[in-house]
């Protein structure tokens, strides 16, 4: 046992996340156990529940989305998906430069950018999350936002924000007409993707604990989950107490369902993990 071990932090995932920020940070958290197979073997049936409360929630809040597939939102998510493809043409080339310092600059940006799926293909709100939080870290991280200049890539770059705040905008309104729609099916769904988000932070910090199973290294998953938590924490700080002007968007509070300790730090009450064969 090991009492000093670390565990994730704490994020207000029920009072603070609209749902498609909900949506977006539940994808990168099973993004990051999806990439360690040992880790998804010693989660078990916790990992699976995630997954499947994620997906389902995933699908409810997609369900109220389809109905905007119309004439002006396809022009405009087409607009956006030819500018993203510009910026990935252009971005490429700068891999190329033969300035060394442009060079240089353009792997930064593509670190940044190949840590985002970006598929045209994608559900609206999917493809429209992924690009929005691409976007925001080249804003925040002041390498890339140096980079994006340096490499003559800026206009790209705000082009693809202009185009995907377009299209997010007239979504918004979209779905401002038509609140309350599977309003009880996606907030059900929501909040068993939170209990299950809480389960699975529960068993981790459990079993970072009790060093189970043997020979696991449980520091370096933590660490880049926890990156990701603080990234969250760093939005939701940007967007202020109200994330959201649609109170729609949030699911109401029943009594306790917030994630069980505060934003200061993991209070969560660990579990003791299950052994597997």
């Amino acid at each position: 046992m090991n009492i000093n071990a670390k565990q994730m932090t704490s994020i207000d995932v029920h009072n603070k996340m609209d749902n498609t920020t909900a949506l977006g940070f539940f994808n990168q958290i099973g993004q990051l156990i999806s990439a360690n197979a040992a880790l998804q073997s010693a989660l078990s049936t916790v990992w699976t529940a995630y997954i499947a409360a994620y997906e389902a929630f995933d699908e409810a809040f997609a369900q109220t989305r389809k109905w905007a597939q119309t004439a002006d939102i396809e022009a405009l998510d087409k607009a956006r998906d030819q500018a993203l493809s510009a910026f990935n043409a252009a971005l490429k080339s700068m891999l190329s430069s033969p300035n060394a310092t442009k060079q240089q600059a353009a792997r930064h940006l593509m670190f940044v950018r190949e840590k985002y799926t970006l598929n045209p293909s994608d559900e609206y709100m999917k493809e429209t999350t992924a690009i929005a939080q691409m976007i925001q870290e080249m804003d925040d991280d002041v390498q890339a936002s140096q980079a994006l200049t340096a490499t003559g890539l800026i206009d790209w770059f705000q082009d693809l924000k202009q185009k995907n705040q377009a299209f997010l905008q007239k979504m918004n309104e979209r779905t401002a007409e038509q609140a309350g729609r599977q309003k009880g099916i996606v907030r059900e769904k929501r909040l068993l993707a939170e209990a299950a988000y809480r389960d699975l932070v529960k068993l981790i910090n459990a079993a970072a604990i009790m060093e189970m199973p043997e020979g696991l290294d449980w520091n370096s998953p933590i660490d880049r989950l926890n990156a990701e938590i603080d990234h969250y924490k760093n939005i939701l700080a940007r967007k202020g107490s109200s994330s959201s002007s649609d109170e729609d968007e949030k699911p109401e509070t029943d009594g306790d369902s917030t994630d069980g300790s505060s934003d200061g730090g993991s209070e969560v009450t660990p579990v003791t993990p299950e052994t597997t064969e």
